[in-house]
């Protein structure tokens, strides 16, 4: 954890618990991480072993106060009392290199394992290969799922499509696996959850299932 006062005031916490999917892997990898909002400007800083640091923001450069309105990352390398440091690790805001992956934070941070592995310092490149391994090690996959109970009240459940190794492809596939399920004549008895995490349950003869975007268990 950083050392400083501002880690006991409510607002420094918020931000630091907004940000925490960014900043869990990198500490994983022995980086110490700040969040800092100086000049009203918020900006989560990862510190390197050779006295250089990563400061990560999003589209006008400063961070917003929730996670999920960030659009786009960028990253820059920078020194404080050397400027030759100052250099972009990774960018992908609109009209980028890889806006593609726009706020993905498994893509921006795997592009900052690889990019502190192209660096000279030896203790920079070994914590991108640590930062490496905490990714594949907390690598998600998802599916489009099922659970419910046939005409005779037997419990039915398993898997109608994936795994997917991103929420979008699985949530695309949610959307096919319901199409059919109309198709088939089964009726729609409600409708619950957010786009990222859709959930519906479906009757048909007194069978009724209930079908949604899952998570799969880690291997």
């Amino acid at each position: 954890m950083p050392d400083h006062r501002r880690v006991d005031r409510p607002e420094w916490q918020a931000l630091w618990r907004q940000y925490e999917p960014v900043t869990t892997p990198l500490r994983a990898a022995g980086l110490v991480c700040d969040v800092e909002t100086c000049g009203g400007q918020t900006v989560i800083y990862a510190n390197l072993p050779d006295g250089s640091h990563l400061a990560i923001g999003c589209g006008n450069d400063c961070l917003p106060d929730r996670l999920q309105d960030v659009t786009g990352w960028i990253i820059t390398r920078g020194h404080d009392d050397n400027p030759n440091y100052d250099g972009l690790a990774y960018d992908s805001t609109e009209g980028s290199e890889h806006a593609p992956h726009g706020a993905d934070i498994v893509s921006m941070l795997a592009a900052v394992a690889l990019y502190l592995g192209t660096l000279p310092d030896p203790d920079i490149r070994t914590a991108g290969e640590r930062l490496g391994k905490a990714l594949l090690a907390s690598a998600q996959r998802f599916a489009v799922s099922f659970t419910g109970v046939d005409a005779q009240h037997a419990a039915k459940s398993g898997g109608l499509s994936g795994p997917f190794d991103s929420q979008v492809e699985a949530v695309k596939a949610y959307g096919w696996q319901t199409h059919l399920l109309q198709e088939g004549g089964w009726d729609l008895v409600h409708e619950q959850g957010s786009d990222e995490w859709p959930l519906t349950v479906w009757r048909r003869a007194g069978a009724v299932q209930v079908v949604f975007v899952s998570r799969l268990p880690l291997v």
